[in-house]
């Protein structure tokens, strides 16, 4: 798979860049999810949502047009936008959670505490650990495409219980990206910044959505 954010094949950047792209790459994460934050409080306050296709076919869109941008400043702007996307898909999730569970919010102030937990936590061993991670991209490639390709297929089975999978399923696959996305930014894989934190930013929101998922299932108040 050719990924523009990483180059595994080229010589290790100097300390100074690699320090630089860290830094970039984490500045503009902040940035972008208290900006995809904002939105899905406005997104939960105004009961905004977005259609099920839509939601697919933005998520593409977006991927492809932040590869083109991704050198330009136009993919900084992008970059939020993808944020603001990703803001309305939470808000509306959390919307649905307070008003279908009488402890929606303390449902929702959960997967926060979790998902948070969980980026730090793995972030950290990322970029602490000696092991090397980067032949997993394979397995997490090949998992996310399954994993999309079995979403778009229960939308029209409506399983309840395979929704309950793929939760689980992208969790599993976000960790394991967050970590090695993590020691490529540490170990100088990284080209560029946007992508990096665009790519970061997306598995955060994947863990608390599907966290809000699986805790409302299994611990949610009619």
């Amino acid at each position: 798979m050719n990924n523009p954010m990483y180059a595994t094949t080229v010589a290790r950047p100097s300390t100074q860049v690699m320090n630089r792209v860290l830094r970039n790459t984490y500045s503009l994460l902040a940035l972008l999810f208290v900006f995809g934050a904002g939105t899905a409080y406005v997104a939960q306050a105004q009961h905004w949502s977005i259609g099920f296709w839509p939601f697919i076919i933005g998520i593409f869109a977006f991927s492809w047009v932040i590869g083109a941008t991704r050198n330009s400043a136009w993919g900084i702007v992008v970059g939020f936008a993808f944020s603001g996307f990703l803001g309305v898909v939470t808000g509306a999730n959390v919307d649905r959670a307070l008003y279908q569970y009488s402890n929606g919010g303390e449902l929702v102030a959960a997967s926060f505490g979790l998902t948070a937990f969980i980026f730090f936590g793995l972030s950290a061993y990322a970029m602490k650990t000696k092991r090397d991670f980067s032949g997993w991209i394979a397995f997490l490639v090949t998992g996310v495409m399954v994993g999309i390709g079995a979403v778009i297929l229960n939308w029209f089975l409506q399983v309840p219980a395979l929704w309950l999978a793929l939760s689980a399923m992208f969790i599993l696959l976000a960790a394991g990206l967050i970590i090695w996305k993590t020691q490529q930014l540490v170990r100088g894989g990284v080209t560029n910044y946007i992508v990096a934190a665009t790519s970061l930013l997306a598995d955060i929101f994947v863990l608390f959505n599907n966290i809000l998922h699986l805790l409302g299932f299994g611990f949610g108040d009619d």
